[in-house]
């Protein structure tokens, strides 16, 4: 617990962090992790500002915000490298997440390039994989999965390679579950958001 007292010597503000322990007749303690700090009892006088309801994940507060490709990494504590970053799928092994970065309009890719990749509807993906993906392979087992492995698949759209002249940024969408696939070399598959 976060508290505001006010010193009585300077008439100060001070801030301090206390766990809250019941003693055993009933009050509440404010005790210090210190040993060099004081306890406090609580009071009556001392009243509730806010109470913590859930940790925010940072990403949560990314959904929907635009990112330049070299800014992706960071969301995961990872610094940009063009050889593992320039591709569609990266696999983080150490975190166990996929990042999936996905451009719409394939115009001017090669043919074997052109994924499928297009909105069902608002919360409904199709994702096509790259060629070597089977539904056996270790991507395609950590992508069909990776709930129960504890993979986490995050999505990042963009309508178009280029915007304004310079690359454009991808939109994070968020996680991604899992629903089907079909198909191997490429796989289709099938996420929710």
């Amino acid at each position: 617990m976060a508290i505001e007292k006010q010193d009585e010597a300077s008439g100060d503000n001070q801030y301090l962090l206390r766990v809250v322990t019941k003693a055993k007749g009933g009050a509440y303690i404010l005790k210090a992790n210190n040993p060099a700090y004081e306890d406090l009892p609580a009071t009556d006088e001392m009243r509730t500002l806010a109470r913590l309801k859930a940790v925010v994940d940072p990403l949560d507060l990314a959904v929907g915000q635009p990112f330049a490709r070299e800014d992706i990494p960071a969301l995961f504590g990872e610094t940009f490298n063009p050889g593992s970053w320039n591709v569609g799928h990266v696999v983080l092994n150490d975190k166990k997440v996929h990042v999936l970065l996905v451009t719409l309009n394939k115009q001017g890719k090669a043919q074997e390039h052109r994924y499928h990749d297009h909105w069902i509807d608002e919360h409904t993906f199709h994702w096509q994989s790259q060629n070597a993906t089977t539904p056996a392979s270790k991507k395609g087992q950590e992508i069909i999965g990776h709930a129960a492995k504890g993979v986490s698949i995050h999505l990042f759209v963009r309508e178009t390679k280029l915007g304004g002249g310079k690359a454009a940024p991808f939109v994070y969408q968020g996680p991604v579950t899992y629903q089907s696939h079909v198909g191997s070399n490429p796989m289709s598959v099938t996420f929710k958001l």
